[in-house]
């Protein structure tokens, strides 16, 4: 993917998407998809204009993804650009007309822009569609407004995914991101508790950034590894059996696998929970409790390759 930072000029004319687009669900790749189809009609580049922090005084919620996850489904989704603004107070002051003719036209060269029916823009949010129709009349700009997508009756947004998440409802969340939520990171090194019970485990160093975490639990996973898709379950917890520092952990265990991961980026994808995490009194009765959870995820996985 080519990125511009802030600052920067594109030296070709754009099509343009504005936004955070956290979690690129499938109401933002309606605006991504338009993007890229007009882009393609009248020879432009397609762009995703979106921002590399967020100010901590506005944050009202965990991310369900940091930004190199963002950039990472842009360019699934079909966008190779990315412009990167950063969200400073002067940022935030610029006047909505000063955005447009600064921003889209100055650094993007913008002649389309594609937006969704809510979009908000400069100091104060004072900038609206009607605001940016009509400067960007003037401008050469032609703007494109997407509805609200609506899915059984509720729209499709980031806050109501996050709550889908936070109650481990894989399958909500899916339904609305249209693919898997997912966490990326390194192997770190463990204590090898699992090895010892016959269950091997990776500890997962994942992307932070404020990035949410599914409830505490045990899951059906997927991890892909150099290209490949392993099957796989995975605690979220403080592994109470062993474990008493009371730190939160991502610990997958992947089939069939004595490979030595450490170092290793994997993407891990989170397709179903089976159970709450719970203290066990002896090392068997954890065994025991892995062993069934391997099995229902086997189950699981042999249902959906059939």
């Amino acid at each position: 993917m080519k990125i511009f930072k802030y600052g920067d000029t594109i030296g070709s004319n754009s099509a343009v998407t504005i936004g955070m687009f956290d979690g690129v669900h499938l109401g933002h790749q309606q605006l991504i998809r338009r993007t890229v189809e007009i882009g393609d009609l009248f020879h432009l580049t397609p762009l995703v204009y979106t921002f590399a922090n967020h100010p901590l005084k506005e944050k009202k919620r965990d991310f369900i993804t940091v930004l190199e996850e963002r950039l990472y489904l842009f360019e699934l989704y079909g966008i190779g650009t990315a412009y990167l603004a950063e969200l400073t107070n002067g940022f935030m002051a610029m006047r909505a007309k000063d955005f447009i003719e600064n921003e889209l036209i100055e650094h993007l060269n913008a002649r389309a822009v594609i937006v969704g029916e809510n979009f908000r823009f400069g100091k104060n949010r004072e900038g609206d569609i009607n605001l940016l129709k009509n400067i960007g009349r003037g401008l050469g700009i032609c703007v494109e407004v997407i509805p609200v997508l609506k899915l059984g009756g509720e729209a499709v947004s980031s806050s109501l995914i996050c709550d889908y998440i936070k109650r481990g409802n894989m399958e909500g969340s899916y339904r609305l991101l249209g693919h898997h939520f997912f966490l990326t990171g390194n192997v770190a090194k463990g204590k090898g508790l699992g090895r010892k019970i016959g269950f091997p485990t990776a500890n997962l160093n994942y992307l932070n950034g404020s990035k949410i975490l599914p409830k505490t639990g045990i899951y059906i996973t997927s991890g892909e590894l150099d290209g490949k898709l392993l099957p796989s379950v995975t605690n979220i917890g403080y592994n109470p059996t062993f474990d008493t520092d009371n730190r939160i952990k991502v610990e997958i265990h992947f089939f069939d696998m004595s490979e030595d991961l450490y170092g290793k980026e994997i993407r891990l994808y989170f397709l179903e929970r089976i159970r709450d995490e719970k203290k066990f009194e002896t090392a068997s009765a954890l065994r025991e409790a892995i062993k069934k959870d391997v099995q229902v995820a086997k189950t699981y996985f042999s249902k959906i390759n059939n």
